[in-house]
C-alpha cells in the first residue's frame, strides 16, 4: 500500500463507506497491458468501472472504450471518445440504442443470433460486426458461459447472414468468465477462433479484427496464484501467431474491466455492529452486499484487513461479515479470521476498484460510498456516488 493512499485511509476526515481509487496505479496496469500483449487495443469495458475520471484517462491515453447501453455511450462520449474509439461487445442492443451508436460512427458491434444480426441491419444499417463464440470458462471465479456466444458453424452462418443484409463482418469475439485463472482459456479460445477465421476465408469473408474480451484478473500481489497480466499476454501473443492466419490480424482488441481498475480501490468501511449467534461471531458493517460488496455474494471471496495494523497482537477470531440492511441475504462472507474486532474499527476491502460502486445501490437508504481519487488533477476527496 502506498503512503498517499495508506494515509487516506487512516485520516479522520475519510468518512465511511468510501471508496478510495489511485490513479497512478491505473496507469501503470495501463501500460502494462500494451506491454504484455504489443500492438494490441485496450477497449476498457466501461460496465467495471464508470467513474468519470476512469474513462477520461483511458480516452486520454488514445485507448478504446467497450459499452453495453445508451448510458454508457453518452458516458463515453462526454470522456471525449469518438465513435471510432468505441465498442459495443453487448449482444442485445434495443432499437434506440443501436440508432444512436449508428449515428455517431461507434466502430462495431458483436451479434450472436440471427435476430440480433437482422436488428443491427434495420437499426444500424452497414455496421461492422463481430460474433461472439461460446468458449470454455473453467477455471474463472464467475463462469460468463452459456446466455451468450454460439459455436462455430453458427458463426460461420451470422457472417453469411450479416453479409446478405449489408452489414460488415470483420471478426470474432469470446469471454472466457470473469476473474479467469486459468491462462489456457485465451489459447484455447484463440485456437477456435483461429479454426472459424479460416473456414469464414473459404467463404469469402476478410476477417481482420479479434476480440479476446475481459475476465483478466486482479489481486495477483498477495495471491500468487492469480496469474498476471505479463503471463497471460505471454500466452495470447504466442496463440495468436500460432492460429490466427498471418498478416491477416488488423486490431487485437482487449476489454480489461476489473483487470485495469481493480487492484487501485480500496474500500474502506466501519464496524457498526457485534452479535455473537449461535456459537458465531458476527460483525455489521457500513456497506454490505447491496451498497457495495455484491459480488461478494456471487461468490467472490474477499480480501479483507483490518486497518488499525496496531491491533494485530489482539487474538484471532473467525467472523462472519454482514452489511447493515436489514435483509437477511446482506451477508458478505463467512469465516473471514481477523484479529479481535471492536465497534468503530475500519476494515479495508483490497482490489475493489471494479465493480463496487457500480452494482451498488442505497437500498434501506444506507449510501453508497463516496469516491476519493488520489494522483489525477486535484484530488476529489470524499464526493458522493455519482457526483
Amino acid at each position: 500500500m502506498n503512503v498517499l493512499m495508506d494515509s487516506v485511509l487512516r485520516d479522520a476526515r475519510t468518512v465511511t463507506p468510501s471508496l478510495i481509487l489511485d490513479f497512478n496505479i491505473i496507469q501503470q496496469t495501463y501500460d502494462r497491458f500494451l506491454a504484455a500483449m504489443p500492438g494490441s487495443t485496450i477497449f476498457y469495458a466501461v460496465k467495471a468501472n464508470a467513474n468519470p475520471q476512469v474513462l477520461q484517462l483511458v480516452v486520454d491515453r488514445r485507448g478504446g472504450l467497450e459499452i453495453a447501453s445508451l448510458a454508457e455511450l453518452e458516458r463515453s462520449l462526454d470522456a471525449g471518445a469518438t465513435g471510432e474509439q468505441i465498442i459495443c461487445s453487448n449482444p442485445i442492443k434495443n432499437p434506440l440504442f443501436l440508432e444512436r451508436m449508428h449515428r455517431e460512427g461507434v466502430y462495431a458491434m458483436t451479434v450472436d443470433s440471427t435476430y440480433e444480426v437482422e436488428k443491427v441491419a434495420q437499426y444500424a444499417p452497414g455496421s461492422r460486426v463481430y460474433v461472439r463464440l461460446a468458449v470454455d470458462n473453467t477455471g474463472s471465479v464467475l463462469p460468463l458461459a452459456g446466455k451468450f456466444g454460439v459455436d462455430g458453424d453458427e458463426a460461420l452462418a451470422l457472417f453469411d447472414l450479416a453479409r446478405e443484409l449489408g452489414l460488415q463482418p470483420i471478426g470474432l469475439s469470446f469471454h472466457v468468465g470473469s476473474q479467469c485463472l486459468s491462462v489456457n482459456n485465451w489459447v484455447n479460445a484463440i485456437r477456435a477462433c483461429g479454426e472459424v477465421w479460416r473456414a469464414a476465408a473459404e467463404r469469402g469473408h476478410r476477417l481482420h479484427f479479434l476480440d479476446i474480451g475481459g475476465g483478466f484478473p486482479a489481486g495477483h500481489y498477495h495471491t500468487p496464484s492469480i496469474p498476471t497480466v505479463e503471463t497471460i499476454g505471454a500466452a495470447v501473443m504466442q496463440a495468436v501467431e500460432d492460429y490466427i492466419p498471418r498478416g491477416e490480424l488488423d486490431i487485437l482488441a482487449l476489454e480489461p474491466g476489473r483487470g485495469l481498475v481493480g487492484e487501485s480501490g480500496r474500500l474502506l468501511v466501519s464496524v457498526v455492529g457485534k452479535a455473537k449467534r449461535v456459537g458465531d461471531e458476527w460483525l455489521y458493517l457500513d456497506a454490505g452486499v447491496f451498497n457495495g460488496l455484491m459480488e461478494t455474494y456471487e461468490g467472490f471471496p474477499p480480501v479483507v484487513q483490518l486497518l488499525n495494523t496496531e491491533a494485530d497482537s489482539r487474538p484471532r477470531v473467525k467472523y462472519t461479515l454482514a452489511g447493515p440492511s436489514c435483509d437477511s441475504c446482506d451477508v458478505i462472507a463467512r469465516g473471514v479470521e481477523l484479529p479481535e474486532i471492536h465497534i468503530g474499527d475500519r476494515l479495508v476491502f483490497l482490489d475493489a476498484g471494479a465493480y463496487t460502486n457500480e452494482y451498488a445501490a442505497a437500498f434501506n437508504g444506507f449510501p453508497i460510498p463516496r469516491w476519493v481519487a488520489l494522483n489525477v488533477g486535484e484530488p476529489s476527496r470524499e464526493t458522493a456516488a455519482g457526483d
